[in-house]
């Protein structure tokens, strides 16, 4: 009667153990958090919590708000914009002596960026600075460059390069009103007790609205 038995050997032993080694080596690599990871998720946290401010906030609600008067190039000057909102240099309000609050702490640096898309696409598209923090000498930043962590937020601007104009009404009632069309562009509001007989002038103005796409890098 034939016997079956299992050959051990120690090269066989050997190779599952160096099998098993690695394995488990691979899972503990995967498995284990990155040493950078919670300065890389600080960094972006930075970065979109100052492009949001930026999108949103002004320095009068009757004024565009930051990031359209940087794009728009209207307003104040972006790096006071950037002294107020994302750091660099401690300022306070006039008279008030109000001193802001940074976004940004001491120890980081920051750049906004625009893509500049091409008319055409052989036309070269690229990512052009607005501001950077290493070169401007008034900032408390400067000459800080990129060395360990970087992260970035982008965000959509939109911008009226000619405001629109709402118009004044051609029809006239006991409580407004109207225009003069005889004196474009301005239509200025006349008294009037008629309404023209003629076809009613639009002087409505859509305006001109461009989009672009934004980036604000901080790094350390």
């Amino acid at each position: 009667m034939g016997k079956e038995g299992f050959i051990f050997s120690l090269d066989a032993f050997v190779a599952f153990t160096l099998i098993m080694m690695t394995i488990g080596l691979l899972i503990f690599t995967i498995g284990t958090p990155k040493p950078y990871y919670p300065s890389l998720e600080q960094t972006h946290q930075l970065a979109h919590d100052t492009l949001r401010v930026l999108a949103t906030s002004s320095d009068s609600p009757s004024n565009p708000t930051y990031l359209e008067q940087i794009i728009g190039r209207s307003g104040l000057p972006v790096n006071e914009i950037m002294y107020r909102v994302a750091g660099g240099r401690e300022t306070s309000a006039e008279g008030g002596g109000v001193r802001y609050r940074p976004i940004i702490p001491k120890g980081y640096g920051f750049r906004l960026e625009t893509y500049e898309f091409g008319a055409f696409p052989s036309e070269k598209q690229r990512w052009v600075v607005l501001y950077d923090s290493s070169e401007d000498v008034l900032s408390d930043r400067y000459g800080k460059k990129f060395s360990k962590v970087q992260a970035s937020a982008t965000a959509f601007g939109s911008i009226y390069a000619v405001a629109p104009f709402q118009g004044k009404s051609p029809f006239c009632y006991l409580s407004c009103n109207g225009f003069d069309p005889s004196n474009p562009p301005s239509y200025n509001l006349v008294p009037c007790n008629a309404t023209p007989c003629d076809f009613p002038i639009s002087n409505f103005m859509a305006g001109k609205n461009t989009i672009q796409l934004v980036r604000f890098v901080v790094y350390a």
